[in-house]
């Protein structure tokens, strides 16, 4: 049998992957005209508290 293959990716990369998405996020929730519903402005405030977490992170570990 062919043993299977995993990827090498680090710990520190799997959360810039993330705080990069995370950023993508916040682009297509962010309201292009006028002001925020409520739910916008509650799910960019829970994205970039999830941001400051990896950010905070990354920084321990680097």
């Amino acid at each position: 049998m062919n043993a299977t293959t995993q990827s090498k990716i680090s710990y520190s990369d799997t959360l810039k992957a993330r705080k990069a998405h995370l950023n993508g996020l916040i682009n297509l929730v962010k309201p292009r005209r006028g002001g925020a519903t409520k739910i916008e402005t509650m799910t960019i405030s829970a994205i970039n508290a999830e941001i400051s977490i990896i950010e905070q992170q990354l920084k321990k570990r680097g």
